[in-house]
């Protein structure tokens, strides 16, 4: 077996490299961030897209369009807290994981 790096846990039972999983972590946040802003250029474009239509053309708004664009975000946000929670879940196992190693060798 080669040396631990000092990044690593000395134990070499884990299932998991504690780098890895720290990545993974912060890329599900960044990509949460990315979805949430996306959804809300988008809801804003059609919505505004919309609008301007409904005013060139002298006509109303069609209300279930309306509807339906700005249901959008709320799409984009339930996918936000999605990975927000897998992000934090995984510091929460590591956490789990480590307080059970300290608590063996005491």
């Amino acid at each position: 077996m080669t040396e631990p790096t000092p990044n690593r846990s000395t134990f070499y039972g884990t299932y998991f490299d504690r780098d890895s999983v720290l990545r993974l972590e912060k890329w599900s946040r960044i990509l949460a961030w990315a979805i949430l802003a996306m959804y809300l250029l988008q809801a804003a474009y059609d919505g505004g897209n919309s609008i301007y239509n409904a005013i060139a053309s002298n006509s109303w708004l069609d209300m279930y369009f309306v509807f339906n664009t700005f249901s959008r975000p709320l799409q984009g946000a339930l996918l936000f807290v999605v990975l927000q929670m897998v992000g934090k879940g995984l510091l929460i196992l590591m956490d789990i994981e480590e307080n059970t190693r300290r608590a063996i060798r005491k």
